[in-house]
């Protein structure tokens, strides 16, 4: 069966999704190897990933920015191989939204009060944090850098943003 043809048989029948949720990621789609993991993909490749926001994208995106594949190339590809291989994406996508997430500190009391939960800029915010640390002035150049450079920035920042944090009451402690 055709993604074309599962699209159509889809329209008409609801509930298959926790079915093609078990398929596993296949070793290629129609003709084009799949990667193993996602974690030499660009920070732009998985922005494209992260956007997606429709049922058709979930398909097509994932075919286009890792497989390099045409929307018609999607559509005749084996169905069971592509779906198994977009919901294999989101997982890793989820997987990566959940490391980069990780690296997030809390605002102290004060910190809330000032108002630092405006300071959410989403996956720009990342880009320009990203740019500004490594003195980039062109953030789409920061779209061409592997994700995982990116996020070991932000950890190593964010570990060291908690060690400074630990220290300074420490030292405030020995000061009473």
């Amino acid at each position: 069966m055709t993604v074309n043809e599962l699209l159509v048989i889809g329209n008409l029948s609801h509930g298959i999704e926790g079915e093609l949720e078990k398929l596993r990621k296949p070793w290629k789609v129609g003709k084009v190897r799949t990667p193993d993991t996602l974690n030499d993909i660009s920070m732009g490749e998985l922005m494209q990933l992260q956007s997606i926001s429709t049922e058709m994208e979930t398909i097509m995106v994932p075919c286009r920015v890792l497989l390099g594949m045409s929307e018609r190339e999607v559509m005749r590809a084996d169905a069971s191989e592509v779906i198994g291989f977009c919901f294999w994406v989101a997982r890793e996508v989820k997987r990566i939204n959940k490391l980069f997430a990780s690296t997030s500190v809390p605002p102290t009391p004060e910190e809330k009060q000032a108002g630092a939960d405006a300071l959410n800029f989403g996956p720009f915010g990342q880009l320009d944090y990203y740019a500004l640390r490594m003195g980039i002035t062109d953030h789409e150049a920061v779209e061409y850098v592997p994700w995982v450079r990116v996020y070991k920035c932000l950890d190593m920042d964010s570990r060291k943003m908690k060690y400074e944090r630990r220290l300074r009451k420490i030292l405030e402690g020995k000061k009473k």
